[in-house]
């Protein structure tokens, strides 16, 4: 749910209390668009575009605009050439979305076209009426329903090991959109047997255009989450993607990358069985890819494991990572930035070593460009990457971001409307005023935000709707910019994540407000 998932980010927040691990994020709230934009990509490799259907064709002359009646009329013929011919045109009449496949499935077609594919002394009928159930599948998804009630779905696995290659890939076209339409057909799709067959088409000798369809299929295998695939089919994939990542083709490669970003786009399990097949150096060297299509999974696969443990996470950095990312930064790409800025939240939500890594690789002051940039979404992951810096990183390191000029673009973003960004962007300020105190500092620091019309921002933000936002201004104003009182002890500003949500201040005794139901926002 929405606010789960945003208080699932807000234990980033403050690391007080928590090991490294609870402070990771998740990718979250990106995951739909994410999980969109590939499906958009991915629309017309769904569908296997023919020309348009001439009046003669290999098996002889078709008539192309041959009606419903009489499409079902030739297919039930006993004449194997009337049924091919008919089969055929019913192919042409779902290539292009048509509202005629609704037609097609009404009339009861499909148990007919499966039966066709058990046709072994019929090969030409048995392809096209694999390529017409291909393109219903690659339909709405009602449509791909039809397809595994007509019982497709057993005998395509069956037609994966047959000896016409051209029939081996229609098949694998056809489970690939089966199991693209959601994670039930897609088990549904496994419990049937696809795996082993598939993998096994995965060989050297392979026509290239039908290992970009293996590839991609394979990737639908791994797609989709809530479920996720199982762990041992993961296991039994892993080794074909592996060798499938370094092949010459970037159409093999881009789609293969795909599966390495579903594949780690869940627990730190899967992620270490990722790391565990020893293609890191493989997926950051393809962070200097110059295809839009590869580039940005390489850049996703990294940053899904960069979320996993500590010890994954310093296994990007081992690998060079981070001496990509400032080029990545200044990309045109809105969604490339935001990528990296998300990627670099979670390894400043790590260890202070590895916070230190991101600094010594010069990523701040990209950071911090972020921040000014107009687009909300890529200074969204900035802020968090700052603020989880200042919450778990030195004092030394986070006064860096201050000399680095941190102060302004935080302070002009406090006027976005996003209340939970609010918080975090006041409980960064907070922790930096905190750590300027240990180098005297205090009164520069107060001065600058002031001059950025930042405590401006923050009085207004005393009377914010949101109680959270309200309180975590009061306590600013009041510790750190009220006459006299500048750097004096309050109640603590950061919000801690406790069992039961997250609380501010120290309690009772200190004052503070304390949500125990987590934040409402």
């Amino acid at each position: 749910m929405p606010g789960s998932r945003e208080n699932e980010r807000l234990k980033a927040f403050k690391n007080k209390g928590k090991d490294q691990e609870e402070m990771r994020r998740r990718r979250n709230d990106m995951q739909v668009e994410l999980r969109k934009a590939k499906r958009e990509e991915q629309m017309l490799k769904r569908r296997n575009i023919a020309p348009p259907l001439s009046e003669n064709s290999a098996a002889g002359p078709v008539k192309s605009d041959m009606t419903i009646p009489e499409l079902v009329q030739n297919i039930h013929s006993n004449e194997p050439h009337h049924r091919l011919m008919a089969t055929i045109a019913a192919r042409s009449l779902v290539t292009d979305q048509s509202p005629l496949v609704d037609e097609v499935i009404a009339a009861g077609l499909l148990p007919k076209f499966v039966e066709f594919l058990n046709c072994v002394d019929h090969p030409e009928l048995q392809f096209e009426a694999a390529w017409t159930i291909t393109n219903v599948a690659s339909g709405t998804r009602s449509q791909t329903q039809a397809v595994v009630q007509a019982g497709a779905v057993p005998i395509l696995v069956k037609l994966l090991t047959s000896t016409d290659s051209r029939l081996c890939e229609q098949a694998a076209w056809a489970l690939g959109n089966i199991s693209g339409d959601g994670p039930e057909l897609r088990d549904f799709v496994i419990r049937n047997g696809i795996v082993e067959p598939l993998i096994s088409l995965i060989r050297p000798e392979t026509p290239l255009e039908h290992l970009r369809t293996l590839a991609w299929c394979l990737a639908n295998v791994c797609r989709h989450r809530n479920p996720v695939p199982p762990m041992d089919v993961i296991q039994k994939v892993l080794p074909s993607m592996s060798s499938l990542l370094y092949h010459t083709d970037k159409h093999v490669v881009a789609e293969i990358t795909w599966a390495f970003v579903y594949v780690t786009d869940g627990s730190d399990e899967r992620i270490g069985a990722v790391v565990g097949q020893g293609v890191l150096d493989r997926l950051v060297v393809m962070l200097t890819a110059t295809d839009p299509s590869l580039l940005i999974a390489a850049v996703r696969a990294v940053g899904n494991i960069v979320s996993g443990t500590d010890v994954q996470t310093q296994a990007v950095i081992d690998a060079g990572a981070l001496n990509y990312f400032a080029n990545l930064a200044m990309s045109e790409d809105k969604k490339i930035q935001k990528e990296v800025a998300w990627t670099i939240s979670n390894i400043t939500a790590g260890t202070q070593p590895q916070i230190q890594s991101v600094i010594d690789a010069g990523l701040i002051p990209p950071l911090i460009l972020m921040l000014e940039r107009n687009d909300y979404k890529v200074q969204r992951e900035a802020a968090w990457a700052v603020t989880n810096l200042t919450a778990g990183g030195t004092k030394q390191q986070t006064m860096a971001l201050v000399d680095l000029g941190v102060i302004e673009p935080f302070c002009k973003l406090l006027s976005i409307q996003d209340a939970k960004v609010i918080v975090v962007l006041l409980g960064g300020i907070g922790q930096i005023l905190e750590a300027s105190a240990a180098f005297n500092r205090v009164e520069e620091v107060a001065l600058m935000i002031e001059e950025a019309k930042g405590v401006d921002r923050i009085e207004e933000l005393q009377d914010h709707a949101n109680k959270a936002v309200a309180h975590v201004a009061f306590h600013l104003i009041c510790r750190y910019f009220s006459e006299g009182e500048a750097g004096a002890e309050t109640t603590n500003l950061n919000p801690e994540a406790g069992a039961a949500g997250f609380q501010f201040g120290a309690g009772a005794a200190g004052g503070g407000l304390q949500n125990t139901g987590g934040f409402s926002f």
